[in-house]
C-alpha cells in the first residue's frame, strides 16, 4: 500500500477520534450512562489489507487507549448499516491483538460489556487450531469476562469458569452483536439485542487486563471486530433499546435497504433484453475452427447465471473463442478469463475492475477483497468476497453494438471487413463511493468493453462522467488490473491506442535518441503495457534470485494498463474524460508465428485502414513540367499516388494563392489519370515553430525537447497550422497526408499554453490533437503514411524498417537489407502497414554508384528491386525523376507492376516467415491466405553468384490447405504437392545467380 496513503489515513483516523469522542461525552449525559472505553475499528473506510493503526485510541476521552501487538490490519466488511456507510474493521489473524494492562479501576460495578464480531470465513478459518480464539477479554482467565469462539459456537468465560451453554452460533462470515450485562447482581448476555443466558454469576474480581483479539501472547482470535465499548450503567436499570450499540429496528431497517437494492440490481440484469439468461454457463470446447485459419462466426453473447438466492449472479462475456466472467454481489469484478479454445485461465485472483486517482485520491472501480489466497481462485470463496467501501459500486450495464473508433471507407484497394467490426459493446455502470456524499448521483464512472466476433480479442477503456457543479483532476488512470496466472503471461498481448514514439521507447531499444542518466517515465514509457510484482501474491512457484533470470521473472504477474504520465485532465462541470483503449489478444500457444499472425490479424479487423495498397511514384521537384511528365509516366505505368518528397516537399499550412494553384492544378492533373497525391512535411518533431509555441524543457524551464525543438501541438499552433492545413486539402484536393515527425511525444512544461494546463497533461493532450488529426483525415477518405504508431487511430503505413543511412547505400546492398527489413518488420505489421522505396536517384548524395541510372543500363538490377519490392506486398515507392528511358525499360516495370495488381490479394496478405536472408542461401518468403482462390504465393531468391537448386521444405498449414495442392511455377508450369499431417510440403526449385522466382499454390 502507498505509504502517503496509510498516513493520511492514519492523520484521518485520529481527527475523527477526537470528533467521536466529544460527541460521546455529550450523549453519555443525556443516557446516564459512562462510556469508560470505546474503541471503533473501521471509521474511516481503510483500504483492505493496510496495516492497522500502532494505537487503538479510545474515545470515550478516557485515554484507555490500546497498544497493537502483531499484524492486525484493515479490511473491508462491517455490520450492514455500517458498511452502508463506508465503514470497515480490523481483521485479527496472524497473531494480532491489541491490549492495555488496565481494569478501568474496577470502577464499574454494573455495566455493558459489548463489540461487533465476526468469525473469518476466509482461507484458514477451519485450520486445526484457528477455531477457537478469545475476541474480547476484560481481564484474564482467571480473574474476569471472557469472550470467546470455540469451534462453531460463541462461550462467556467468568472467573475461568466456562459457561456449560453456549452464547450462539458462530457462523462464518456472518456479523453478530454480544453484549455482556452485569446489574451488579447477575450477569446476563446478549445475542444481537436478544438474552440468551441470564442469571451468570458476577466476577470476583478483574484483573488488569483488557485486550481484543487475544489473551496474553495466545488464544488468538481469527475473524473480525468492527466495534468494542466498554460502559457503566450508573446504577441506571439496563435498557436493550438505550445502552446498546446495537439497534435491531435501524438494523433490520438498513439491511433490508441493502438486500432490496441487490436485488433489485440482479432483477434489473435479469430484465435486460440483451443478456441472455442461462441456467449454467457452456463449457468450454476446443473450437472445431482454427480462427486464424477460417471464418468463426459464433455470435458474441453476455450470459447471466443468476444465483437461486436472488443476491448475486454471473456473468459471461464471449464470443466462443475468448470469454470474461463477472461475480455480481455488492459490486462487481472480474473473475474469469479465458481462452476458450484452450480452456486455459488466465486469472487468478480478483482486483478491481480499474483505479482511478482524481484530485489527489485513488479509488478503485467495482472489485472486491476478503480473497484469501492470490495465487489461485475457488469459486467457493465468491460468497465471502468483501466489497470495498471506499470503491465506486457497481449499478447496472448497457449493451449495444459497436460503434467505429474512427470513420473509415473501403478504399485504395483495402481488403473488406467489416467497420465497425460486429460483436458486443457492454458499458459497466458505478457510482461513486459511500463516503463521498456529495458525488452520489453526480459522479459516474462507466468501465466499457467490446468483444468482437471471430477473435479471441477484448478491448476495455473508462469514461467517467461530472455531474457537479465544480471542477475535478483525472490525474491518474489505471484502465485495467490483471492478476495473472504466471504460466499465461507470454500467452497474452496487450497494447492500446496510446501508442507513439516516446510512450513506446526504452531505454534499452534502439531509439534514435541518447539519454543521459536515467530517463523520465515520459521519455521511456515502454508502452502502456505494464508487468509488475503483486504485493499480495505471496506464494509464486519459485522466488529465488538464482533462478529468477533463467524462469523469466515469473512473479512479474500483475497487468497494470497506464499512461506513463499523467492524463492529467481537468473534468469540468458537465463535461466527460474518456480513457485511452486497451486491447487484449489472448494466444493459445507459444509459437512466434502463430502469436504474430494472430497480432497482424487483430490489425486488419481492428484497424482496416492498414489492408490499403498503393503503388507509389516518388519525385523531389515543383516544376510543373517535371511533375506532369513524371505523372504521365505513371498513368502508363498504372502507378496510383504521387509523393512529393523531401526535399522540397510541400507546406500544408502556405495558403499563397500561387502555392495554393501549382498544387491544385497538379492534383486535379494526376486525378485524371486515376492518381491521388500528396507531400512530405516535416511537422512536429526536431521542428520548432517559435518560441511561444515551442515546447517547453521541464528542467531548464526554456523551449527544448528530447527530438531537438519540438512544437507544442497543444499551445495555439494547432489552431493556425491545423486550421490552414484543411484549407490547403480543401483548396488542392490532395488526398494523402505524407508527415514526417507526427506528434512523437515530446512533453511541454509551459503553463500558458491554451490546449495543456502544465508538463503533466502536456504528453495527453498533444496526443490527444494528433488522434483528432487522424481521425479527420479518415472521414475525409484520406491515405495516411507516417512514421509512428497510430494505427489504431487510423494510420495507414510507417517505415518497414527505419534507418536514413540505408537510402545511401548502393543498390545492391539495399536489395539483401531490404529483404532482411521486410523479414523483421512483418512480424507484427502486414506487408501493407511497412513502406520502403527503390532509389533511382541518390537521396542524400549525388555519387553514381547510389542508385539506378541510366535505368536503361541498369535493367537487371532494376528488376530485381522492383519485383522484390512488389512481392512483399509492401507500401512501395519508386523514387527517381522518372520511371522508365527506354521502351524496354517501360514494359519491364509495366510487365510487373501488372503482376502485381493481378496477383494483388495474396501478395499483400500476411508473410510465413520461411527463412531470413543471409547472403549464403536461397532465402524465401511466403504469402497465405485461405480465404482467396489463390491460398498462397511463394517468392525465393538466390543473393549469390552461383545458381542453387535444392529442395524447400514450407509450411503451408495458414493456406488452409490439406492433404493436397496445386503448385504453379512462373513459367506456367503445374506440379501437384503432397502436404503431411504438419501440413507441410517440399518443393524443388532451381533459381538462377542473383535471380528470383515465384509460385503459386491453390488448392
Amino acid at each position: 500500500m502507498n505509504l502517503f496513503l496509510i498516513q493520511d489515513f492514519k492523520n484521518l483516523y485520529k481527527h475523527v477520534c477526537c470528533v467521536f469522542a466529544v460527541l460521546l461525552l455529550f450523549n453519555q449525559a443525556k443516557a446516564q450512562q459512562t462510556v469508560v472505553a470505546h474503541y471503533n475499528m473501521g471509521r474511516s473506510g481503510a483500504v483492505t489489507y493496510a496495516t492497522s493503526s500502532d494505537v487503538l485510541m479510545d474515545l470515550s476521552g478516557l485515554g484507555h487507549d490500546l497498544k497493537r501487538n502483531g499484524q492486525p490490519v484493515f479490511f473491508a466488511d462491517a455490520p450492514a448499516d455500517k458498511k452502508l456507510n463506508g465503514e470497515g474493521a480490523i481483521s485479527f489473524k496472524d497473531r494480532g491483538s491489541y491490549s492495555i494492562a488496565d481494569n478501568f479501576g474496577k470502577a464499574a460495578t454494573s455495566f455493558v460489556l459489548e463489540g461487533w464480531f465476526q468469525v473469518n470465513s476466509r482461507q484458514g478459518a477451519n485450520d486445526k487450531g484457528r477455531s477457537i480464539g478469545v475476541a474480547l477479554a476484560y481481564g484474564d482467565d482467571k480473574e474476569g469476562y471472557v469472550l470467546s469462539q470455540k469451534e462453531d459456537q460463541w462461550v462467556v468465560l467468568i472467573d475461568g469458569k466456562e459457561n456449560a451453554k453456549p452464547i450462539a452460533k458462530a457462523t462464518p462470515g456472518e456479523w453478530i452483536h454480544i453484549a455482556v450485562v452485569n446489574d451488579g447482581r447477575a450477569v446476563s448476555v446478549l445475542a444481537n439485542g436478544i438474552k440468551t443466558l441470564t442469571g451468570l454469576p458476577v466476577a470476583k474480581t478483574v484483573s488488569s487486563n483488557f485486550s481484543i483479539g487475544a489473551l496474553g501472547k495466545g488464544n488468538y482470535f481469527n475473524g473480525l471486530i468492527y466495534e468494542v465499548r466498554f460502559a457503566s450503567l450508573n446504577k441506571t436499570k439496563f435498557d436493550v433499546t438505550k445502552h446498546l450499540l446495537f439497534n435491531g429496528k435501524q438494523l433490520a431497517k438498513k439491511q433490508k435497504q441493502a438486500t432490496d437494492e441487490q436485488r433489485a440490481l440482479i432483477a434489473a440484469l435479469e430484465a435486460n433484453k440483451s443478456i441472455v439468461k442461462v441456467q449454467s454457463f457452456p463449457a468450454a470446447a476446443e473450437n472445431s475452427k482454427d480462427w486464424l485459419v477460417s471464418q468463426v462466426k459464433t455470435p458474441v453473447q453476455l450470459l447471466l447465471q443468476k444465483d437461486p438466492g436472488q443476491m448475486s449472479a454471473k456473468l459471461l462475456l464471449t464470443n466462443g473463442l475468448l470469454s470474461r466472467e463477472f461475480y455480481v454481489a455488492d459490486n462487481l469484478a472480474c473473475v474469469g478469463f479465458k481462452n476458450e479454445n484452450t480452456d486455459a485461465q488466465y486469472l487468478r485472483a480478483v482486483k478491481p475492475e480499474a483505479r482511478v486517482m482524481i484530485d489527489s485520491t485513488w479509488y478503485d472501480i467495482g472489485g472486491f477483497s476478503g480473497q484469501p489466497e492470490k495465487s489461485y481462485l475457488l469459486e467457493s470463496w465468491y460468497s465471502n468476497l468483501i466489497a470495498e467501501p471506499s470503491a465506486f459500486r457497481f449499478t447496472g450495464i448497457e449493451v449495444m453494438q459497436p460503434t467505429a473508433r474512427y470513420s473509415w471507407q473501403q478504399k485504395y484497394n483495402a481488403a473488406h471487413t467489416d467497420w465497425p467490426p460486429k460483436g458486443l459493446h457492454v458499458l459497466m455502470h458505478y457510482k461513486a463511493p459511500l463516503n463521498k456524499n456529495n458525488w452520489q448521483n453526480t459522479v459516474q464512472v462507466t468501465v466499457h468493453y467490446e468483444l468482437y466476433e471471430g477473435m479471441p480479442v477484448i478491448a476495455k477503456w473508462l469514461t467517467i462522467d461530472n455531474n457537479t457543479n465544480s471542477s475535478f483532476v483525472v490525474r491518474e488512470t489505471e484502465c485495467e488490473v490483471l492478476a495473472v496466472n504466471q504460466d499465461q503471461v507470454k500467452r497474452i498481448h496487450v497494447e492500446s491506442d496510446y501508442s507513439f514514439a516516446l510512450a513506446n521507447a526504452d531505454k534499452e531499444g534502439s531509439a534514435l535518441m541518447h539519454y543521459k542518466g536515467t530517463p523520465p517515465a515520459y521519455q521511456t514509457g515502454e508502452s502502456t503495457t505494464t508487468w509488475r510484482t503483486d504485493s499480495e501474491y505471496n506464494t509464486w512457484a519459485s522466488h529465488n534470485q538464482a533462478e529468477d533470470k533463467f524462469l523469466g521473472f515469473p512473479h512479474h504477474n500483475l497487468l497494470v494498463s497506464r499512461v506513463p504520465m499523467g492524463p492529467s485532465e481537468t473534468v469540468k462541470s458537465k463535461q466527460q474524460f474518456t480513457s485511452f483503449t486497451t486491447f487484449e489478444l489472448l494466444h493459445d500457444n507459444d509459437d512466434r508465428e502463430r502469436q504474430s499472425l494472430a497480432h497482424r490479424k487483430f490489425y486488419r479487423k481492428l484497424a482496416p485502414q492498414v489492408t490499403e495498397s498503393l503503388i507509389t511514384g516518388g519525385i523531389t521537384s515543383h516544376d510543373k513540367t517535371k511533375l506532369k511528365g513524371f505523372i504521365d509516366q505513371m498513368g502508363e505505368l498504372g502507378f496510383e499516388r504521387l509523393d512529393i518528397m523531401a526535399w522540397p516537399g510541400i507546406s500544408h499550412d502556405n495558403l499563397d494563392t500561387g502555392y495554393v494553384s501549382l498544387w491544385k492544378g497538379i492534383s486535379s492533373y494526376a486525378a485524371t489519370k486515376g492518381i491521388v497525391m500528396g507531400g512530405y512535411e516535416l511537422q512536429v518533431a526536431s521542428r520548432g515553430r517559435g518560441a511561444d509555441v515551442d515546447c517547453i524543457d521541464p528542467i531548464t524551464n526554456k523551449p527544448g525537447s528530447l527530438f531537438g525543438q519540438s512544437v507544442c501541438i497543444a499551445s495555439d499552433w494547432q489552431d493556425k497550422y491545423y486550421s490552414n492545413m484543411w484549407k490547403f486539402f480543401d483548396k488542392t484536393g490532395l488526398m494523402t497526408y505524407n508527415m514526417d515527425g507526427p506528434y512523437h511525444g515530446d512533453v511541454c512544461a509551459s503553463t500558458t499554453h491554451p490546449h495543456h494546463t502544465n508538463l503533466y497533461d502536456s504528453q495527453w493532450q498533444q496526443w490527444k490533437q494528433q488522434v483528432r488529426v487522424l481521425h479527420e483525415l479518415q472521414r475525409r477518405n484520406m491515405y495516411v503514411p507516417i512514421p509512428d504508431w497510430y494505427f489504431l487511430n487510423g494510420q495507414s503505413a510507417t517505415g518497414m524498417g527505419y534507418r536514413e543511412a540505408s537510402a545511401n547505400l548502393t543498390p545492391q546492398q539495399q536489395l539483401l537489407l531490404g529483404r532482411q527489413y521486410i523479414y523483421d518488420g512483418t512480424w507484427h505489421k502486414t506487408p501493407t502497414m511497412g513502406w520502403m522505396t527503390l532509389q533511382l536517384v541518390g537521396f542524400y548524395t549525388n555519387d553514381a554508384r547510389v542508385g539506378l541510372e541510366p535505368l536503361s543500363q541498369n535493367l537487371d538490377r532494376y528488376e530485381v528491386g522492383l519485383f522484390q519490392h512488389l512481392a512483399s506486398g509492401c507500401q512501395f515507392t519508386v523514387r527517381g525523376n522518372r520511371l522508365y528511358d527506354t521502351p524496354e525499360t517501360k514494359a519491364m516495370v509495366s510487365k510487373w507492376v501488372n503482376w502485381f495488381k493481378e496477383h494483388r490479394a495474396i501478395l499483400t496478405s500476411d508473410i510465413i516467415h520461411v527463412s531470413r536472408p543471409t547472403g549464403r542461401d536461397l532465402d524465401a518468403m511466403l504469402h497465405a491466405n485461405p480465404e482467396l482462390d489463390e491460398k498462397g504465393m511463394l517468392i525465393v531468391f538466390n543473393p549469390t553468384d552461383k545458381p542453387i537448386t535444392k529442395q524447400m521444405k514450407v509450411p503451408l498449414y495458414y493456406t488452409g490447405l490439406k492433404g493436397k495442392a496445386k503448385l504453379t511455377d512462373q513459367n506456367g508450369k503445374e506440379s501437384n504437392l503432397e502436404l503431411n499431417d504438419k501440413q507441410e510440403t517440399f518443393i524443388n526449385v532451381t533459381i538462377p545467380a542473383g535471380g528470383f522466382g515465384w509460385f503459386t499454390i491453390k488448392g
